[in-house]
């Protein structure tokens, strides 16, 4: 009988030994990390849901950009079914990212401005790590040459190396010009994927040679590019509703004040709602060119 993976991974998990003092309280850390929710304000009850509910957000953050470093590299490698299920769990993410806000509904606009003044110049603004989602994205909007301020040097260099590697779009092109398609012009790219959406007045799309790493037949492989430009889109998508709770709670936080980081508050937010990391294939997809957002 043919051992299966999941028997020859248990095997080896026993093989490594187990740590006869392990604990859950140890293994997770709890005691490091509930030492984290220090509130610097006195007799500010919210202060601890705030900073609860942001550290939360930055872990996922964290395991986001791990799932996101690994779909980019499988669409390099020529996997679009395994890049799908990877981006499959980036949107499951992105939900509980979403829900993870909800609480701070409950914390009514004056417990907040009660400890405010004590944030300074601390902004969400200054989220590296968001910052590096959105350039593993793909957003045209990230400029490498400004960065934001607050950032530490640690930060600041893994914001510009994330500059450097390919993204999310790269990756997608990759399995295109893998699938047979040529997509070095707009024009190819757009044939490419309006072929893949299925319009029906899609042109026939412009060919490419076929290299290193070639993807089956196209017909083979065309249910499973299209299946990937919904899970981008599904992606995309998740962050718009993500911008829109959090401007909703921002407003009802501030209203009309402006951000502790120097901006405007909620109408800098509301700028970038809009936004989409992939113009183009929503614009493929849609009876029409979706209105550029800077």
């Amino acid at each position: 009988m043919t051992e299966t993976a999941d028997v020859r991974d248990e095997a080896a998990g026993r093989a490594a030994g187990p740590d006869p003092g392990l604990t859950y309280a140890r293994y997770l850390r709890i005691p490091e990390l509930l030492s984290l929710q220090t509130p610097s304000a006195a007799r500010v009850h919210d202060e601890r849901l705030f900073i609860t509910v942001h550290q939360t957000q930055e872990l996922w953050f964290a395991q986001l950009l791990a799932e996101l470093d690994d779909a980019r590299d499988l669409m390099l490698d020529g996997e679009p079914r395994r890049a799908r299920l990877r981006l499959a769990r980036c949107l499951e993410i992105g939900r509980t990212l979403i829900d993870g806000l909800r609480p701070l509904r409950t914390m009514p606009a004056g417990e907040f401005l009660a400890f405010r003044g004590r944030l300074g110049t601390a902004s969400g603004a200054q989220s590296a790590q968001y910052r590096e989602i959105e350039v593993v994205s793909g957003a045209a909007w990230a400029d490498r040459e400004a960065l934001p301020e607050g950032l530490s040097d640690a930060e600041a260099a893994r914001l510009r190396r994330r500059h450097a590697e390919p993204n999310l779009w790269d990756g997608f092109l990759s399995v295109l010009r893998k699938g047979g398609f040529g997509v070095a012009t707009p024009a190819g790219r757009r044939a490419a994927l309006e072929r893949i959406a299925g319009r029906p007045d899609a042109p026939d799309p412009v060919g490419a040679a076929p290299g290193p790493g070639a993807l089956p037949r196209l017909g083979d492989v065309l249910g499973e590019l299209a299946e990937l430009a919904t899970a981008l889109l599904d992606y995309d998508t998740m962050w718009a509703e993500w911008r829109t709770a959090h401007i909703l709670l921002v407003e009802r936080q501030i209203g009309a004040r402006s951000g502790t980081g120097g901006s405007s508050g909620a109408p800098y937010l509301r700028m970038g709602v809009g936004r989409r990391f992939f113009p183009e294939l929503w614009d493929a997809v849609a009876p029409g060119p979706l209105a550029a957002v800077p």
